[in-house]
């Protein structure tokens, strides 16, 4: 591959070198892109490289006009030298070519359709702009696009003219696109075997006479995926068959197999050696009730559980589910065991929040100071979580939002009354350089009639790969007087994060986490520093930290593992 200096002097004896001077910006990647001579290295015959030298000057014109430099000249030379070659090329791009005027003209039933006019004011020039070709087929392709969304499918341009008036340096555009009628849908037919007729339907919510639409098409395509009944899913519009203006629509649906199995092994830092299996049952009835079990087992944490999920009248966005499930924590901090009953009624809205209000059933038996204690808990609770990022595997602009609220009242069925909020936030941020930013906030509160019988699961801990790196899992908190940790009302943690990419799929990191578990009578805030690692596989990321303590700490150095996206 072809080497490309610039600055004074020539490359090595031996490298091949073109080099290009005169230009800057979009228009210089765009002649590095189109130059043939790009492609060769010292080993190319000279044949082949004086031809591709011949035909440079009108490569470089073709790359420089799509800005609109319509009058470029390229002062060149070719010198063959030790069994190599260099290339010079100082180019002069001349005046650039500005738009002088642009008329933009919609005919047919789209003509005084508002939501046609706007969306183009970004893709439109204004007198004055640069002329950019690229610019123009974006504009030109935008409204086309913009037609089949909103039902304009036989839309089609009439006139499409661009006039370059070289002895002015100026570009005159004229559009007009007839938009013909606009369509509606028709009939939809639904191809399916598994699922009853009226549950199938209900996730493709169309109205009467409701009017065509790409956008409506690829949305019932999403829908219909997230379900999880379906391998595959064909939406085909028969536009060829469209009758009075009206589109029918067919669409096939092939199911998953009914049930699922998945097993996994691994390693995580705070809970060690790790063995996790699930099971789904997807279609336990035509109405698409399903059942998932999971199983993990660890040295510190293991849990089972099952779960039955009933969809509602909106299946797409609102899900009934009843659980049970058992679980064992036995850490440096805490050993128990919790036993829970509950219902969960989730809510996804077209805003990208999730809802989920909750009735949890719990009895737990509890370690702490040396200890055995046992609580029964009726807990009510919402939460409501978001998350938005430009890439699911790998952001570099996002964030992510939760909020639970949950409380119980001394009663038969609960031995204490207590309410608990809970915050957790996390940020990432592109930097200049190649760089990101990542930034964490972790917030709890508890308000509660008797601490000692608070199950240790709604007390709050920190240390560990998910808190504060730098400490063991659960190694921090309020203590009693023997110096046992036995966790807190409070919780506040605070880390910042810059991650530096070295090569195409690695990175490095240094950060920051400070904060701890507390309670109001005494606060003592905890940090820990330190670098990582970062590994982007193709299923998904992976972080190594090697984080250093700045407070007294079981050891002075430890080795974080984690993976899964940030957000």
């Amino acid at each position: 591959m072809t080497s490309l200096v610039f600055g004074l002097g020539f490359a090595p004896i031996g490298s091949a070198e073109t080099r290009i001077s005169g230009i800057d910006g979009e228009a210089l990647d765009n002649v590095q892109t189109i130059l043939s001579l790009n492609q060769e290295n010292c080993e190319s015959p000279a044949w082949k490289i004086e031809q591709l030298f011949e035909q440079s000057a009108s490569e470089i014109d073709r790359a420089l006009r799509v800005f609109g430099y319509y009058h470029s000249t390229a002062q060149k030379s070719l010198v063959f030298d030790n069994d190599c070659w260099r290339a010079q090329f100082d180019i002069t791009s001349g005046v650039q070519t500005t738009v002088s005027d642009i008329a933009i003209v919609i005919v047919g039933d789209g003509k005084n359709d508002s939501e046609f006019r706007t969306p183009l004011d970004k893709f439109s020039f204004k007198k004055g702009d640069p002329m950019h070709h690229g610019r123009y087929e974006k504009l030109k392709k935008r409204i086309s696009s913009l037609a089949l969304e909103r039902g304009y499918i036989k839309g089609e341009f009439i006139e499409k003219t661009l006039r370059i008036h070289t002895d002015r340096h100026a570009a005159s555009i004229r559009l007009v696109f007839n938009t013909g009628i606009r369509f509606r849908f028709g009939a939809i037919t639904v191809h399916q075997d598994v699922l009853d007729a009226y549950f199938a339907r209900s996730f493709i919510k169309i109205d009467d006479n409701e009017y065509y639409s790409s956008g409506r098409l690829a949305k019932i395509y999403n829908d219909l995926s997230s379900s999880g009944y379906f391998e595959l899913i064909e939406v085909r519009p028969n536009i060829e068959q469209e009758q009075n203006g009206k589109v029918p629509v067919e669409i096939t649906l092939v199911a998953k197999k009914k049930h699922g199995f998945r097993f996994g092994v691994g390693f995580d830092t705070d809970i060690g050696p790790l063995f996790s299996a699930s099971h789904t049952n997807r279609r336990i009835n035509p109405i698409g009730h399903s059942l998932t079990s999971n199983l993990k087992l660890s040295p510190v944490l293991s849990s089972i559980d099952t779960e039955y999920s009933i969809p509602m009248d909106k299946p797409v966005s609102d899900r009934l589910s009843l659980g049970v499930g058992y679980q064992v924590l036995d850490s440096d901090t805490v050993e128990s065991q919790t036993a829970t009953a509950s219902v969960q009624l989730l809510k996804v809205f077209e805003s990208g929040w999730r809802r989920t209000y909750f009735l949890d059933l719990s009895h737990e038996i509890f370690s702490t100071d040396g200890e055995d204690n046992e609580a029964t808990l009726l807990v009510p609770g919402g939460n409501w979580r978001r998350s938005v990022s430009n890439n699911l595997l790998r952001p570099t602009q996002g964030y992510s939002v939760f909020f639970e609220l949950k409380g119980s009242y001394e009663n038969p069925l609960s031995d204490v009354s207590f309410v608990q909020a809970e915050s957790l936030n996390a940020w990432i941020q592109n930097a200049p350089w190649g760089g990101k930013f990542i930034a964490r906030i972790d917030l709890g509160a508890t308000l509660v009639s008797e601490f000692e019988k608070l199950p240790t699961s709604y007390r709050f801990f920190a240390g560990g790969t998910n808190s504060i790196r730098g400490y063991d899992f659960q190694e921090l908190g309020p203590v009693d007087d023997e110096g046992d940790v036995i966790g807190g009302r409070f919780l506040t943690i605070v880390s910042a994060e810059y991650e530096h990419t070295v090569l195409e799929n690695w990175g490095l990191a240094v950060f920051v986490d400070h904060g701890n578990a507390f309670n109001e009578n005494r606060i003592s805030l905890k940090t820990g520093v330190g670098v990582g690692l970062r590994w982007y596989s193709p299923i998904g990321p992976v972080r190594i930290d090697m984080a250093f303590p700045l407070n007294e700490a079981e050891s002075s150095i430890r080795f974080h593992f984690a993976a899964g996206a940030r957000l």
